[in-house]
């Protein structure tokens, strides 16, 4: 089932980012309704109890003083304390209707309203037969059990408390709970979310990268293809052109290097044939200046052939990129057969050679290690002055093979260090010879060197330059 994708990575980054968050938005959008209803519940809580403990005490006072008043004044006949029992007794029946508007359990409303119905009573009857009356001091006794009924009451509003605060507890511990089992459910699926949205990330990406590999390494037979947003599957296609313009530009180049190794071959074979023809005096035997010239002829012919030869191995090197074929090799046999081909070069210009090669092996390829030593030796002979030295060492040291090829020529120029192994640039230094230099000679060598496990350097001064390879590869 393929994954249907926004038009762009932002609009998906932002939906990823926002389906992130969503659920701990809602978890944390209903843990806090949860704790302001527990905040408001405690406070309504807190406060209505303390009013009924409040409100059950005054009254409590009140039947106290109430329940003394009351005997004061039928015992001594005292108008004046009869008049305060009266103000107590508006008191008692303004405070008992003030503690019955509060939020009461069903059991002390009924005590309060049984309480108030007593007290009625109890005050109408005493209003009735006076404080002068013979059943006055009795009726006043009966206070005492008003009284007890309120301290009654102001215990259990006391214990009201203790209920609620015990109430309170349950419901932090209902909350705590909720919260934990929130966190516990909103947490995984964030993280699934956010799981899923990196997968959905990650995957152009990598097809990206993935792309942008295989044009750096040169696999382009597969069609770069990027699944995911618009804006980045259009960068794929962008990346496919370029793919399709790299196939094209290297068929071209291709098909030049054939095309120019070809027509440069038949006029090559014309020339080496007419000259050896010449040499061997097929044609009639030959002055001493006429066979210096088809010396000449021949020597430059040899260039001419190692030019095309370049050419071939550095599109070989740069488009096949032959497979290395690792073997034992002694560095003596394969330079000395190097300068046995080189050696009719050396000798037009008497040139002198200067050997110091020590008896080791290493393991490597023999054909790329005889490109690197042909390449650095004819570059030598081509700078070196005529009846000048060429020094050609190898040795080992410490894990590694050295060769190393001295010329006595002007050397590299500073400004051509940068450059100097990039393909076809060719350095200030004028090289013998009329045929030029390709500038493929040292670009190749390098990309055998580094193939070979190994690096190139150029030393200061005359032309020198020093290989290091591994001695097991």
């Amino acid at each position: 089932m393929p994954i249907h994708y926004p038009k762009s990575f932002f609009k998906l980054l932002s939906v990823g980012f926002l389906l992130a968050v969503l659920p701990l938005i809602v978890g944390l959008l209903i843990n806090t309704v949860a704790i302001q209803r527990l905040s408001t519940q405690s406070q309504r809580a807190i406060y209505d109890a303390a009013r009924v403990t409040h409100a059950a005490r005054e009254l409590s006072e009140t039947a106290n003083s109430l329940e003394r008043v009351a005997q004061q004044s039928v015992i001594l006949k005292d108008p004046i304390l009869w008049e305060s029992y009266l103000t107590l007794h508006h008191r008692f029946v303004s405070v008992s209707a003030q503690l019955g508007e509060l939020p009461l359990e069903s059991s002390m409303r009924l005590e309060l309203t049984g309480l108030q119905q007593e007290e009625q009573q109890l005050s109408a009857y005493l209003v009735k037969i006076g404080i002068d009356a013979a059943g006055a001091p009795e009726a006043a006794i009966r206070y005492a059990d008003i009284a007890d009924t309120t301290r009654q009451l102001l215990t259990r509003s006391s214990k009201v408390i203790d209920k609620e605060a015990e109430s309170l507890r349950v419901l932090a511990e209902q909350t705590e709970t909720q919260v934990k089992r929130q966190l516990f459910l909103l947490l995984p699926l964030s993280i699934f979310i956010v799981a899923g949205f990196t997968y959905l990330l990650a995957k152009p990406i990598a097809q990206l990268e993935q792309g942008i590999r295989d044009l750096g390494e040169r696999r382009l037979d597969a069609r770069i293809e990027v699944n995911g947003p618009d804006d980045l599957k259009q960068l794929g296609d962008r990346l496919d052109w370029l793919r399709l313009r790299l196939v094209q530009l290297e068929e071209q180049k291709s098909r030049f290097l054939r095309q120019i190794s070809h027509e440069l071959k038949t006029p090559l074979t014309a020339l080496r044939e007419g000259s050896d023809l010449l040499a061997e005096e097929i044609a009639g035997p030959l002055t001493e200046k006429q066979r210096e010239i088809v010396c000449i002829l021949r020597q430059h012919s040899l260039d001419l052939q190692r030019l095309i030869e370049d050419l071939l191995r550095h599109g070989e090197s740069e488009f096949q990129q032959t497979p290395l074929k690792l073997q034992p090799v002694k560095p003596g046999e394969v330079i000395t057969k190097v300068i046995d081909k080189q050696r009719l070069a050396m000798t037009s210009r008497h040139i002198n050679l200067d050997m110091k090669v020590d008896d080791f092996v290493l393991r490597t390829d023999p054909e790329r290690l005889r490109i690197v030593f042909d390449n650095l030796l004819s570059n030598a002979i081509k700078y070196s002055p005529s009846s000048g030295t060429i020094t050609v060492s190898a040795t080992k040291n410490n894990g590694y093979a050295l060769l190393s090829v001295i010329d006595e020529g002007p050397g590299v120029a500073n400004e051509d260090l940068d450059n100097l192994f990039d393909p076809f640039y060719r350095g200030q230094a004028v090289a013998a010879g009329v045929v030029k230099g390709s500038g493929l000679g040292l670009s190749i060598t390098k990309e055998h060197v580094l193939t070979l496990g190994g690096e190139i350097n150029v030393g200061r001064g005359q032309g020198h330059f020093t290989v290091q390879l591994p001695l097991n590869l």
